[in-house]
């Protein structure tokens, strides 16, 4: 394999250089709310993606999926950065080329992020255009510093090729100028009321909820029983959240129905609403797992609304789509269920845009891709409805799993051989309620059975507790199980996510020692 010779190192050092600060500049503007462009390439690849390759990388990396490919993603741009430091600094190339490799990534930005839907097309502009005018502007002065010969003259140091660079950054410049006047996204962003405070105008009044128990507050390392809003778990399709202009936005309620209507922001708010405490799961959550939250929601039956357009007596399913193209449905008999709601609050708070502003919706007993966010029409359908993850081989009732988590201890204990060891968790069965959790501290040899703190609602998890005396130090494998309120103990059997949820007991092996 030849070498590269000293201009062709530079001039990819360079590119790299030069693009790593376009990168750089690009994302601080996308903090504002606008659409970071490597991440609307990432997007059009995940949708374009089949579920045979999909699931797998779910299944493997988790959570990690979506951040690897960014990264990958961002690895493509530094590439074509640097061939395009390289053919800037060789005056053999032709000025075309040279254009050619440092616009491609921010052209395939906008066009792959308008393909793949879900994306604001003045958002993603704005970052591509300050890309590009931030690299074509430190590819000029870099690549002249790192070039310069004083010997050589003004002609052999190609003054139309800085004019070509100068002039793309001067064109990426007008460009950034005119979407940041006339974009949706700063429109968006300044109308989108996130994150606020909010009591509903009409709201039905229920039962307080059983207030926590002191011996369970205690215990710093136990789950809270409500989740904080920037604490809650998410798991979405999209790597672009998207931006909601409210005073634009509607819920269309239509398809085999007899009245179909629509529904603005402020109409959703003048229904008649309930609150309800509901734990949302997502089925890709391992035995164990961290993706499961509780939260206080507050928002409008989808009965009400159902009851508004009145179905056909053939509908099936409930199609539901949100903003940005993601679609998933439930049986009619769900959507009439009294919990299932339309939600615009959480926590007393606008819905967070990472939750699907301004209304998304929560059903109960089923995992959390049924829980549409960013919500946008609710359509009748006279067939079974296969959405998004459904289309990949994902269970499509997905009711969930009973399952129980322990969250202390975890590895290692210091004991002083007379206070007892708190063994602690939470457990989950849906819509089903847990009836009792058992704890064994000999690897499932032995169980005994742990107190329960009053559940919050019916649709959330409880937390669980069992005061342990170890009889000396040692090694010790923890497992927990419950059992639901129909008398159905948690199966043992060890099964990951794909496709119907995980189920297994958890467990941890903790090491106790004198202290």
């Amino acid at each position: 394999m030849p070498r590269l010779d000293h201009r062709a190192r530079t001039g990819l050092l360079v590119g790299g250089l030069s693009m790593f600060f376009a990168l750089d500049l690009a994302f601080l503007v996308s903090l504002a709310g606008f659409a970071f462009a490597p991440e609307a390439v990432g997007q059009a690849l995940i949708a374009a993606m089949p579920g045979f390759i999909t699931v797998p990388l779910i299944g493997l990396l988790q959570f990690w999926a979506k951040r690897l490919l960014v990264v990958g993603v961002l690895g493509l741009f530094l590439v074509s950065g640097s061939i395009g430091g390289a053919l800037a600094v060789d005056p053999k190339r032709h000025d075309r080329t040279v254009l050619f490799a440092g616009a491609l990534p921010w052209v395939l930005s906008v066009v792959l992020g308008q393909l793949a839907g879900g994306v604001d097309l003045s958002s993603v502009l704005l970052t591509s255009a300050v890309g590009a005018l931030t690299y074509f502007a430190a590819l000029q002065m870099l690549a002249g510093v790192a070039t310069y010969q004083p010997e050589r003259s003004d002609r052999e140091r190609s003054p139309s090729r800085r004019r070509l660079l100068y002039g793309a950054a001067a064109v990426s410049a007008v460009i950034a100028l005119a979407s940041l006047g006339g974009g949706a996204a700063v429109r968006g962003l300044a109308k989108r009321a996130e994150g606020i405070p909010f009591v509903a105008r009409r709201l039905r009044v229920k039962a307080a909820p059983p207030p926590p128990l002191e011996t369970f507050e205690s215990l710093t390392a136990l789950t809270p029983r409500i989740t904080d809003n920037a604490d809650h778990y998410t798991v979405d399709t999209t790597l672009i959240k998207p931006s909601v202009d409210v005073t634009k936005w509607t819920l269309e309620i239509g398809g085999s129905v007899e009245q179909p209507f629509s529904l603005s922001y402020d109409d959703l708010l003048d229904l008649e609403a309930v609150e309800q405490e509901k734990t949302l799961e997502c089925i890709s959550n391992e035995v164990g797992g961290e993706l499961i939250s509780t939260a206080l929601w507050t928002g409008v039956p989808l009965a009400d609304l159902l009851a508004r357009a009145k179905p056909a007596k053939e509908t099936y399913d409930v199609k539901l789509t949100s903003v940005d193209g993601y679609s998933d449905s439930i049986r009619i008999e769900k959507a009439m269920e009294p919990d299932t709601i339309v939600a615009y609050l959480m926590n007393g708070v606008t819905l967070p845009q990472d939750h699907g502003y301004p209304a998304r919706l929560l059903v109960p007993n089923i995992y959390g891709m049924k829980n549409v966010k960013w919500l946008k029409s609710v359509e009748c359908v006279t067939f079974d409805y296969l959405g998004y993850w459904m289309e990949r081989g994902w269970s499509d009732i997905a009711v969930i799993n009973t399952n129980t988590r322990i969250d202390t201890p975890v590895r290692a204990v210091k004991w002083d051989g007379s206070s007892k060891i708190p063994i602690a968790g939470i457990s989950f069965a849906g819509a089903r309620g847990i009836a009792g959790v058992e704890v064994s501290t000999d690897g499932g040899a032995t169980f005994s059975a742990a107190e329960l703190e009053p559940a919050l609602g019916p649709l959330t998890w409880v937390r669980w507790k069992l005061d342990w005396m170890p009889k000396a130090p040692g090694r010790f494998a923890i497992m927990a199980r419950s059992t639901d309120k129909t008398g159905a103990v948690e199966t043992k059997i060890r099964r990951e996510p794909f496709p119907d949820g995980a189920t297994g007991w958890d467990g941890v092996d903790v090491v106790v020692t004198r202290g």
